[in-house]
């Protein structure tokens, strides 16, 4: 049983994160003025290029133009799970220990020592559902991530939960046959989130390896929690030129802002959320002094710019079909931090390529602001994996404080 405890640890912790948190008046979710996007193993891989060649569910996220004149794809599921320090977790020996079946509460707890970073994630993961083709797309996501701060025996988590359903709608308008055409899309991404306060890590790893029953009493009697959605909605254009030629614009995050409530009790959000379902009260036990508040956590509207190149056409691209992919984040943002910061254009470009051969292998790599990124994909008829290895600025300048992640997504369906 102690084989898989720490393999099962980190997300029980996504489930009591509560349990033991520090005292914070988290006034916005831990990272302000982003919307919830799930992770695409693919996209990472080729550097976070994916304003203009991403496919499938990917485009009702990257751009809903690309939702046009796509094949059909269905996930039934798709599950995705990424892990971030592997570097250093490999490196502690961690792996071997739970391996070797010989993880107690000493060698559980040297797993803190493995975060370096004072802000970034610890374990991230997606689940969705959906189909994209013939112009249109559907899909649901659900997702757990665990956010840490400090480092070490003082490192606290936040845990995280979305749920969020995405519809999207694209057409295509030719205008000079075989040179010239545009695309266009639209998505509407309802999403819900839910996250706590700051955990002490160490202390919940104690409880949970002492075998405590007292968690979830605890977590919905005396911590706070807070819940909140908003109604974010994407436009996307493309302009499709010769020779694979692509040239694509989003304009995201319109309506993006979160109405967020507080609760002063865990037990308060589950009792709301039961009376919403129409069922009764999850938690007995709620204080009659609990108490809520509400806010809203601004996420303002951005822009992001794509230029793709898929040169092979027709047969042949059945055979080998490469793809190139460039991408600006944020161009506004880009152009008023230009002349102040010398890295600017760094931190807001993304760049990448893919071959894939025979319509089975797919090898990828890219650059994201700054940092590399490699990955490979595999479709066996129905069963398809791709998995990603990539790093990530949490900190405000470029080799502040990178982490790297290794992202392995698993789909059956359909993946065109």
């Amino acid at each position: 049983m102690k084989r898989i405890t720490i393999l099962l640890l980190i997300s029980f912790i996504g489930i009591s994160a509560f349990n033991l948190a520090a005292e914070s008046d988290f006034p916005e979710p831990f990272y302000s003025g982003t919307s919830f996007s799930p992770t695409s193993a693919r996209v990472e891989a080729m550097g976070g290029a994916g304003v203009s060649s991403s496919t499938g569910l990917d485009s009702l996220y990257e751009n809903p133009a690309n939702l046009a004149g796509q094949p059909f794809s269905l996930y039934l599921p798709s599950l995705t799970l990424t892990a971030y320090n592997v570097k250093n977790i490999v490196d502690s020996g961690l792996i071997e220990e739970v391996l070797a079946g010989t993880v107690d509460e000493t060698v559980a707890l040297s797993f803190l020592d493995t975060i370096t970073a004072s802000r970034g994630e610890l374990l991230t993961t997606d689940l969705s559902v959906g189909f994209a083709g013939g112009g249109f797309g559907f899909g649901v996501n659900l997702q757990e991530k665990l956010h840490t701060v400090g480092t070490g025996a003082g490192l606290n988590l936040v845990a995280e939960l979305n749920a969020s359903a995405a519809l999207g709608i694209g057409f295509s308008l030719p205008l000079v046959d075989n040179l010239l055409s545009i695309d266009a899309g639209v998505t509407a991404r309802p999403t819900y989130t839910a996250y706590s306060d700051s955990i002490g890590a160490s202390g919940i790893l104690t409880t949970v390896m002492s075998g405590s029953e007292d968690i979830t009493s605890d977590l919905l009697a005396n911590y706070e929690l807070a819940a909140g959605y908003a109604l974010p909605i994407d436009v996307g254009v493309n302009v499709n030129g010769p020779v694979g030629l692509r040239l694509s614009g989003v304009l995201r995050n319109l309506n993006g802002d979160y109405t967020i409530t507080r609760y002063s009790e865990a037990g308060a959000w589950l009792n709301e959320l039961a009376a919403l379902a129409g069922t009764d009260a999850v938690y007995i036990d709620t204080d009659e002094a609990a108490t809520s508040s509400t806010f809203t956590a601004a996420v303002p509207w951005s822009v992001d710019l794509g230029l793709g190149w898929a040169p092979v056409r027709g047969g042949l691209a059945s055979i080998l079909n490469p793809r190139i992919a460039v991408g600006l984040d944020d161009v506004l943002g880009l152009a008023e931090t230009y002349e102040s910061d010398p890295n600017a254009l760094w931190k807001h470009l993304s760049a990448g390529a893919e071959v894939k051969l025979l319509s089975l292998l797919d090898v990828r790599a890219g650059m994201n602001k700054g940092y590399l990124s490699a990955g490979v994909g595999a479709d066996l008829l129905i069963f398809h994996v791709d998995a990603s290895y990539y790093w990530r600025e949490y900190g405000l300048n470029i080799g502040d404080r990178p982490i790297d992640a290794l992202s392995v997504r698993v789909s059956l369906g359909l993946d065109g």
